[in-house]
């Protein structure tokens, strides 16, 4: 083959290729026209106890909580490789596409406007559980080895009247809760009632990360003198949002998801152990969706971060949310803890609880000691259940 039709071929595929190359994008949608449902209706698309927790709380079910317009959704489901997923409250998109199939989208008159999140790949890792073996700790008769975790909570007073989060639903959105269900010694499973992988529909939460199960244990877990979480009579939702093999921005979009199913089963409590970083020109949704979340009644806990001085992460800044900063045993805010900028100087979260030497359970059913605003959340989570326990 001559030397010239070489080249020219090569161009031409590279040219096909650099055209078909893999997007995230969000789509933000117009209207919710022809969606199917009504607000005179929400029993359709919202449980009994979330229509219930908005009727108490007096908040009005709007369009807002209306599902997207399914045919909006196929069309561009049609021009795409594949939905990643969407979001009902922000009447968003997310998909994978080509950048010929951007132009595409773009033009449906359905379509309000289109971010382009990242490549369709990503292959950082966004945290590492940090864990290591907890030894020579001792004992209190009632808290076991979890006792620094429910005085850092202030708890003791509300647990001596008998209230240990009697009535309260739980939603804990996590990166996974690996061999929580082998761990009847420690939880009662029937505490569970509801679970969720939204990164993968077909997954098992139990058979991944067990961040979500450090987390969880400091709030269900429930063995007399050997370790008690802070509300083992809560219920709980486990919805796996974070996929910890990718650093992308449409994580925010799998979390926001995340907490409408949390929203749509009547949940009192979201706790967030989670947090993300700033993308150039791109909004926020973690930010936005908590805000509503708060508005339509839930409480949104969630870890500040371990930035230090660099800031809260997102949703941590968002109104309405309680941002759980980091102290060690002695009660002093740690460094790692991120702190929010108030008027040019560094102010510390108005709520803490322990983060450091933080006993856990893992899913092999052993003890282990961690550090990180994330196990703080849940402290403070549990410490909430238990303030407005309903027998």
């Amino acid at each position: 083959m001559p030397k010239l039709l070489i080249t020219l071929t090569l161009m031409i595929w590279s040219s096909i290729l650099l055209a078909q190359e893999g997007y995230v994008v969000r789509v933000w949608l117009t209207d919710k026209r022809e969606c199917g449902y009504s607000t005179d209706n929400p029993q359709e698309f919202l449980s009994d106890r979330s229509i219930a927790r908005h009727s108490r709380e007096q908040i009005e079910i709007s369009e807002q909580d209306l599902p997207i317009t399914q045919h909006y959704k196929q069309e561009v489901m049609n021009m795409a490789q594949r939905i990643v997923t969407y979001s009902n409250w922000l009447n968003t998109l997310v998909a994978e596409c080509d950048s010929n199939n951007i132009q595409q989208i773009k033009q449906l008159p359905f379509v309000k406007k289109v971010e382009v999140l990242s490549k369709a790949k990503a292959d950082s890792v966004k945290f590492k559980s940090n864990f290591y073996s907890a030894s020579n700790i001792k004992l209190h008769p009632l808290y076991g080895v979890s006792h620094p975790i429910a005085k850092s909570a202030k708890v003791a007073t509300y647990h001596k009247r008998g209230k240990w989060g009697e009535g309260i639903y739980i939603a804990v959105l996590d990166a996974g809760f690996g061999g929580v269900d082998t761990l009847s010694r420690w939880f009662d499973n029937d505490r569970i009632k509801f679970t969720c992988d939204v990164v993968n529909p077909q997954g098992n939460i139990y058979r991944e990360n067990e961040h979500g199960t450090a987390v969880l244990s400091i709030m269900l877990a429930n063995r007399e003198g050997e370790y008690m979480g802070i509300a083992p009579k809560s219920n709980y939702a486990l919805i796996r949002t974070e996929d910890i093999n990718i650093e992308a921005p449409h994580e925010e979009d799998l979390f926001v998801r995340g907490l409408e199913i949390a929203d749509s089963l009547g949940v009192d409590i979201v706790n967030v152990s989670l947090g993300y970083s700033d993308y150039e020109n791109i909004t926020s949704v973690s930010t936005l969706a908590s805000e509503i979340a708060t508005r339509k009644g839930i409480i949104v806990v969630t870890s500040c971060g371990n930035r230090g001085k660099e800031g809260f992460t997102h949703p941590a800044d968002a109104k309405g949310v309680i941002a759980v900063g980091g102290v060690d045993k002695r009660g002093r805010v740690t460094e790692f803890t991120s702190k929010e900028v108030v008027c040019g100087r560094y102010k510390a979260p108005k709520v803490c609880a322990l983060a450091s030497d933080v006993p856990v359970i893992t899913g092999n059913g052993k003890f282990m000691i961690t550090y990180g605003t994330s196990f703080a959340a849940p402290a403070i989570s549990g410490a909430v259940a238990t303030k407005k326990s309903r027998k």
